[in-house]
């Protein structure tokens, strides 16, 4: 085993994956799901695990706690993985602010700009030592839960982005993430690697323009097969447009979201 527990934090698609596949690599796992969400982690029961399928590994994965309670798995852990959606951040801080001392370290996968928030929330509370603070550009995984304790990995990103609050810390921030997600690279700091990420210029447009088409489907929907369509596309580059230019006007090259998904068809 892996010396230092991790904490996962969250039930959802991404927090399974990320979970089991670092327990069936080694590492000693704690996980942590909100209290009004304990349902979403109820299926794992007092066996503690995870069946994992896909390219990301095969197995049951068993995990050294499995909690809502925040003391049962923060206290033995440094190193805390948040893979939620941007709107469950705020609850999530507000549930382990309490717990978090500057030898943690609080890495959102992704961030969409939730290193900026949680550093607001911590200034606003008047707190001078905070957590190291990470966030990386996309999930680590492209994944789904099949099943309540079943959860499968169609794809690893090769190469996320990471970048860190305060910038300072930057290595700091890839050398503790690497051996858990080879391929890391870094951002010159926490905004960039919020700008730097692709899904809130997609998604949106491809959303609100298909809704009816969604509601339709009642879920039976494909969204880049169907969605993404010669007007959506319009639409989203208009959208890049905005977010490169706000980058320009702090100092970066941002990608434009066509190159970024080429060259993920090439990697």
């Amino acid at each position: 085993m892996i010396g230092e527990a991790v904490a996962v934090l969250g039930g959802g698609n991404t927090a399974f994956a990320v979970a089991a596949k670092l327990a069936l690599e080694g590492h000693r796992v704690r996980l942590w799901e909100h209290p009004s969400q304990a349902s979403a982690v109820a299926a794992i029961g007092s066996g503690r695990q995870i069946r994992l399928t896909g390219v990301g590994g095969e197995g049951s994965a068993t995990l050294e706690c499995v909690s809502t309670e925040v003391a049962d798995v923060l206290d033995d852990a440094t190193l805390l993985l948040a893979p939620v959606p941007s709107y469950a951040q705020g609850a999530f801080l507000d549930s382990i602010s309490a717990h978090l001392s500057p030898k943690h370290v609080l890495a959102f996968l992704p961030g969409n700009s939730g290193t900026l928030a949680a550093s607001h929330r911590f200034r606003g509370a008047g707190r001078t030592q905070t957590p190291l603070l990470i966030e990386s550009d996309t999930a680590p995984y492209v994944c789904r839960k099949l099943g309540p304790d079943h959860v499968h990995i169609f794809g690893v990103v090769p190469a996320m982005g990471i970048g860190a609050l305060p910038a300072s810390r930057s290595g700091e921030a890839v050398d503790l993430l690497a051996p858990l997600f080879p391929g890391v690279v870094p951002y010159p700091h926490a905004l960039a690697a919020a700008l730097g990420a692709m899904n809130p210029i997609v998604h949106p447009p491809g959303v609100l323009m298909n809704a009816g088409r969604i509601e339709y489907s009642r879920g039976d929907f494909y969204f880049y097969e169907e969605g993404v369509t010669p007007g959506v596309v319009r639409v989203i580059e208009a959208l890049d447009g905005e977010r490169r230019a706000l980058g320009e006007a702090l100092g970066l090259s941002l990608l434009p979201v066509a190159d970024a998904f080429r060259s993920e068809e090439h990697t």
